[in-house]
Formats: C-alpha cells, sequence, structure tokens
C-alpha cells in the first residue's frame, strides 16, 4: 500500500471511530435524560399521590369531628384546634394546613392604646353577615352575623365546620363566592365588602403551639409574623398563582 492510500485509510478510520462514539454518547444522552424525566415524573406523581391521600386522610377526619358531640356551633375556633390537635395526634402532617381568621377591618378601633394598653370595649364592634352557615341551616335562621369567623385551610380547599350541613372540603374561591353570596348585593356593594372584609392566614403549627388565646388571634397586634391582608388581596394572590401552574 502506498503512503497516500495508507493516510486515506487511517482518516477513514478516524472518522469511523469518531461517529460511532459520538452516536453512543448521544444513545447515553437520550437515555440518560429519559431516566430523569421518569424520575421527575415519578416524584410529581408521588407528592400528587400523597397530597390526594392526606386530603381524604382529612376529610374524613373532618366528618367524624363535623358530627361529633364535640362541635360547638358558637366556639368555632374551638372546632378548627380539636381538627388540627387530632390530626397531630393522628400523626398526619399539618405542614399544608392554614388557620385562617376572618373579621372587619376596623376591629382595630379595640386596638388598645400605646399609653393606656388597655381597650375600650364601648366601641361598637362591627360583624360580618355570612350566608350559607350550619346556623341557618339547622335553624332556618336569617344570615349568621358575627365579629369573627375562624376555619381551616388544605392547601387551596376550605375546612369550615359551620358551612352549611354538609361536611366537604370546598375549593377556596367557590366558599367565598358562596358565603358572601353576589345574590344578596350588588356588584359595588360586594366589592367593598370584599376590600373590608380581613384575613389573617396562620400556619397550623402555629395555632396549636400557642393554643386556644384566640381572642388575640383576631383583636389585638400579630401584624409582625402573621400579617392580616384584605380578601380581595388575598383572592387576587390566590388566583395569581393557580394561573401561573396553569
Amino acid at each position: 500500500m502506498i503512503p497516500d492510500q495508507k493516510k486515506h485509510t487511517c482518516i477513514q478510520k478516524f472518522f469511523i471511530g469518531f461517529f460511532i462514539l459520538l452516536s453512543l454518547c448521544l444513545i447515553f444522552s437520550v437515555k440518560s435524560t429519559q431516566a430523569d424525566n421518569k424520575a421527575a415524573s415519578d416524584s410529581l406523581s408521588e407528592k400528587q399521590s400523597n397530597t390526594i391521600d392526606q386530603e381524604k386522610q382529612y376529610l374524613n377526619l373532618f366528618r367524624k369531628l363535623f358530627f361529633s358531640d364535640a362541635y360547638n356551633s358558637l366556639k368555632c375556633y374551638e372546632n378548627i384546634y380539636s381538627l388540627l390537635n387530632k390530626a397531630s395526634t393522628d400523626g398526619l402532617d399539618v405542614t399544608n394546613v392554614k388557620v385562617i381568621f376572618i373579621f372587619d377591618k376596623d376591629h382595630d378601633k379595640l386596638m388598645p392604646s400605646k399609653s393606656s394598653k388597655t381597650v375600650d370595649f364601648g366601641v361598637q364592634r362591627p360583624t360580618i353577615t355570612m350566608y350559607k352557615t350550619r346556623i341557618v341551616y339547622n335553624r332556618s335562621a336569617p344570615p349568621g352575623k358575627f365579629r369573627f369567623h375562624a376555619f381551616a385551610a388544605f392547601k387551596d380547599k376550605i375546612m369550615d365546620f359551620d358551612y352549611t350541613n354538609s361536611p366537604k372540603l370546598m375549593p377556596i374561591r367557590e366558599y367565598f363566592d358562596s358565603m358572601f353570596s353576589s345574590k344578596e348585593m350588588n356588584q359595588k356593594e360586594r366589592k367593598d365588602l370584599f376590600s373590608r372584609l380581613t384575613l389573617r392566614v396562620i400556619p397550623a403549627k402555629d395555632f396549636l403551639k400557642n393554643g386556644l388565646h384566640h381572642t388575640s388571634w383576631y383583636l389585638f397586634d400579630l401584624e409582625t409574623h402573621f400579617p392580616s391582608q384584605s380578601l380581595q388581596h388575598f383572592l387576587s394572590n390566590l388566583d395569581d398563582l393557580q394561573n401561573k401552574k396553569q
């Protein structure tokens, strides 16, 4: 074989080897990507499965307590405490649960002044009107009027012991649309109401840790750790989060 032919043969072998190596790299890369995607998919499926399982467990516990003697129609915060305390005792994860207090923004009129440290109980406390409360269904009474109300949320679903006679986990938007029905007020009244109604959202672990000193949750200043927000702002943030997920 002449030198040029040897050189040409070597070049051919080099390129053949190079393309074989490149092909193997691409094959391993594809398989690795597929494995990573499968692992991510399996992880997501596992998280979704765990969330569904937890939701079912909370629903079962909620239903059990809803119809038990432990329920007190005038102690919404105690009903929620019983639910979370039982969940924690049973080993349920409370990380995804929040306690929500709702009240009129003018409750700050009852705040003690910095100088006196006393509360003026002569001030008329504003109430909120809730249209789908359990007491209305049980007694055929007019809509319930409350100084405040408390319920729990598992992720984006509400557990309210005082919502109608049907214990179920309600999507947050559906809950508020029903509890403050648009059929009972015009659009402007509803918008004004949602800007006045104030929420304080508290992680379940903090609520359990602090016990049943319920008055301080909504009446006194907890803004540093658990800042309040209007219902309108709360729902707007919720819509933004849901839009990002889509």
